[in-house]
């Protein structure tokens, strides 16, 4: 079933799109396969199907390096949806960038090993 069939099923503003990328392509299959489309690329192909896009950056998830705030100012152009974004968020400085340009973010290691106080 491809995105416009989902989207017809379900309706666009109920669907959250996962888009994930490692070195500057999108992951599939459990991140184990690249394939050569960019994160960009995916997000305006899937744009008309969905409510929202969340987007990891896997180079950096799990890893407290900070999220690459210029490739999340590329996907906020690409896209008015919701942009939720993951990956390295390490600190409120991050995430208070990232609320300035529209995106969410999504804050797990930090919080878990209590880098980034709440």
């Amino acid at each position: 079933m491809g995105a416009s069939d989902l989207a017809r099923r379900v309706a666009p503003d109920k669907l959250v799109f996962a888009v994930d990328s490692k070195g500057g392509k999108v992951a599939i299959r459990g991140w184990r396969q690249l394939t050569g489309i960019s994160a960009v690329q995916m997000i305006r192909a899937l744009d008309p199907w969905c409510g929202a896009f969340l987007y990891t950056n896997i180079d950096t998830e799990g890893l407290l390096l900070g999220m690459p705030l210029d490739v999340v100012a590329e996907l906020r152009e690409a896209t008015n949806k919701q942009l939720i974004a993951a990956g390295g968020i390490r600190t409120q400085a991050e995430v208070d960038r990232l609320h300035a340009m529209g995106v969410d973010a999504v804050v797990g290691m930090a919080i878990y090993l209590e880098v980034l106080k709440i």
